[in-house]
């Protein structure tokens, strides 16, 4: 399953670039020269914490007019703390929604996500 890559020292997540060593893949930090092992266990991007679970996130479409349909599911790290809300939803075997952004993998300002998100019950 693919990671989503983040910077630990700066948040970034385009700038980075791998380099293969003896010791396994080493990630570096365009923007801010921080450099990892890439195998490392998932850290949350918004607290730096490591109680990470993969999740299932629907990928829906409009297949007739206005009736949405999941067409698809792929799994997305939430953290237990900043996405505590949408981890419990989804423990309730509901996918979590297309359009949500977990704090996980991606930093929330102020630890929180910028729009409204209305979630069915």
């Amino acid at each position: 399953m693919p990671r989503q890559m983040t910077c630990p020292g700066c948040g970034e997540e385009d700038e980075l670039t791998g380099e293969r060593t003896e010791s396994g893949i080493h990630i570096s930090c365009d923007a801010c020269g921080a450099r990892w092992p890439r195998d490392t266990p998932y850290t949350c991007a918004t607290c730096q914490g490591q109680d990470i679970h993969m999740r299932p996130q629907a990928l829906t479409q409009y297949s007739r007019g206005t009736q949405l349909s999941i067409v698809s599911l792929h799994y997305i790290p939430l953290c237990a703390d900043c996405d505590a809300d949408m981890l419990a939803r989804a423990n309730r075997q509901k996918p979590v929604p297309g359009q949500y952004r977990s704090a996980a993998s991606r930093r929330r300002e102020g630890g929180e996500e910028t729009g409204n998100l209305i979630l069915p019950r």
